[in-house]
């Protein structure tokens, strides 16, 4: 198997606290207002668990665009980057995922929020319980086009080249390729066949990453867009596993996030359950 770059994370779960798990907020999207809309609604869902939360992880695409440049950033979002400093302040550890949509971040998160930012996926071990969590994408044997745009992105002249262009021009780049990309999933003649090809790749990820790491519990992905929780096992059957994959689903039409409450995983919020 090929050597695949993570993050590390080990935390200390206290008896009371859980762990969210949050993805898609996309906000900035589609319009400034329902944008308005959804933060609002977000930051009522944070301060409704903040009691009772022992870390909070933001798996990508918080952003339906963000560039981050050397001395500006991007306008809005004040209201959620304040509840967010909020909780760092109070000690309680928020971990940003880099998304597709977001990935261009520097050092403003860490700095002026107290986030820990995460460019790839991460092991994360809480009270000696492993996870695999990260956004998603590109991961698995196919969606070679988006794996080579998405190495594109990230190259360091790719990165400075977008940041010598207007921002405004950058903006309107940035967006109307975003509502493209959308635009495009929600035009296929059957979206279920469509996801399910995709979870079938991200699937196969998880199969085979147990065939060498079987002490891995949890799952956890987004960018799917599809909230679900489902058993996973190895590649090789004789592999003995006791592991599920979660799907924590997006707010533009779910509102889906998972809770680890020290025991036991649980996919929560306003959606349906769904399972391939």
């Amino acid at each position: 198997m090929k050597t695949i770059q993570v993050d590390h994370i080990d935390l200390k779960l206290e008896a009371g606290k859980k762990l969210f798990f949050a993805s898609d907020f996309h906000l900035g999207s589609p319009a400034y207002d329902k944008s308005r809309t959804r933060e609002r609604k977000i930051i009522a869902w944070i301060e409704a668990h903040e009691a009772e939360m022992g870390g909070l992880f933001l798996l990508g695409d918080v952003f339906d665009y963000w560039f981050e440049y050397r001395y500006v950033v991007p306008k809005g979002f004040v209201r959620l980057f304040g509840t967010l400093a909020r909780l760092t302040d109070k000690g309680i550890p928020v971990f940003f995922f880099c998304g597709n949509h977001d990935t261009w971040v520097r050092n403003y998160f860490q700095q002026e929020l107290g986030l820990r930012v995460c460019e790839q996926n991460a092991r994360l071990w809480v009270n000696g319980v492993k996870f695999y969590v990260g956004h998603g994408d590109g991961l698995g044997p196919d969606d070679k086009g988006y794996k080579f745009i998405k190495r594109l992105l990230a190259a360091r002249w790719s990165r400075t080249f977008f940041a010598m262009l207007h921002p405004w021009t950058g903006y309107i780049l940035a967006s109307g390729f975003s509502r493209r990309s959308r635009k495009a999933d929600e035009l296929k003649t059957d979206r279920r066949a469509y996801e399910q090809r995709k979870n079938e790749n991200l699937t196969y990820f998880m199969r085979e990453r147990l065939d060498e790491e079987p002490d891995i519990r949890y799952f956890i992905f987004a960018h799917r867009h599809w909230p679900l929780l489902q058993p996973v096992k190895a590649l090789d059957e004789t592999v003995e596993t006791d592991c599920r994959y979660l799907n924590v689903g997006d707010w533009l039409q779910y509102f889906s996030y998972g809770v680890y409450d020290g025991t036991d995983l649980h996919l929560e919020g306003e959606c349906t359950e769904k399972k391939f």
